[in-house]
């Protein structure tokens, strides 16, 4: 296959690296991603203004052909997918992700976003992460994030995780499908298991941090506490990485409403 690579931890990231290692052994590997780190992005585009578009020659990517955009993670998939620099690709896999994209993660990760906008042009997105806050066994000192492992299981599933992003539509003119596919792992380099899963609600506790530049100016900073919590059912996302398993988990592409007809239309104009 063609595999489109891209990320929001940005081009120098060793989780791409590590992707496109495992990958370009089996597959035509194309990359795109930010040149410096664009995490929580999410599906932020940027119009009307040009990027520098610049190729990587110095062999460190493995890959066909690897380049760096001054932009979103959605602008990294758009232009690799609508520029005529890349062959058309067979699907676009995001990451992997150096921390989770668990549950509510999914609104602000670009990670996550660079995989839906793929769906949403009718290819394959799929979102790889590695859940940083999870298990990890308790005799591992090491640090390591075992990205090579997460990669090797995506390049092996690759065929069932295209499956699980649903139907390939037809709009008028263009195809989308149903879902993307959010892929998170704990810290294993061997896993217990893989579990199909539903993302779960997480609550954040952020901090904000102000300093003083004059009477009237201040800086504005989002420090977080690093404090979160997460609820969901037995099969919620988080139980699984925090299990030993890889969580996969299915998310809608487009904006699902709530079916609103049974309510009372009693608005006053």
């Amino acid at each position: 296959m063609k595999v489109l690579l891209a990320n929001d931890d940005g081009i120098n990231a060793p989780g791409i690296a590590a992707l496109a290692k495992r990958f370009s052994m089996e597959h035509e590997v194309y990359i795109v991603a930010p040149a410096a780190n664009k995490s929580g992005a999410s599906s932020s585009i940027t119009v009307n203004v040009p990027h520098v578009l610049e190729k990587k020659s110095d062999g460190a990517l493995a890959s066909v052909a690897a380049y760096s955009l001054d932009g979103t993670p959605v602008d990294c998939v758009l232009s690799g997918v609508n520029g005529t620099y890349i062959p058309d690709v067979d699907v676009v896999i995001s990451g992997i992700n150096d921390g989770p994209n668990i549950g509510s993660d999914v609104i602000f990760s670009g990670t996550c976003g660079a995989a839906r906008y793929a769906s949403m042009m009718g290819i394959p997105g799929i979102a790889l992460s590695v859940d940083t806050t999870s298990f990890r066994a308790p005799e591992d000192r090491s640090g390591d994030l075992y990205f090579d492992s997460l990669a090797d299981f995506a390049c092996k599933n690759l065929n069932r995780l295209i499956e699980l992003c649903g139907e390939r539509k037809l709009y008028n003119d263009r195809y989308i499908y149903d879902c993307f596919v959010n892929i998170n792992s704990p810290c294993l380099k061997v896993y217990k298991g893989v579990k199909l899963t539903s993302p779960s609600l997480r609550r954040y506790y952020d901090v904000i941090q102000l300093e003083k530049e004059s009477e009237s100016r201040f800086l504005s900073k989002c420090v977080g506490e690093f404090k979160c919590f997460s609820y969901g059912g037995e099969d919620a996302d988080y139980k699984a990485t925090g299990s030993g398993y890889v969580s996969v988990s299915s998310v809608y592409t487009e904006v699902r409403a709530v079916d609103l007809s049974g309510k009372e239309n009693s608005f006053i104009l």
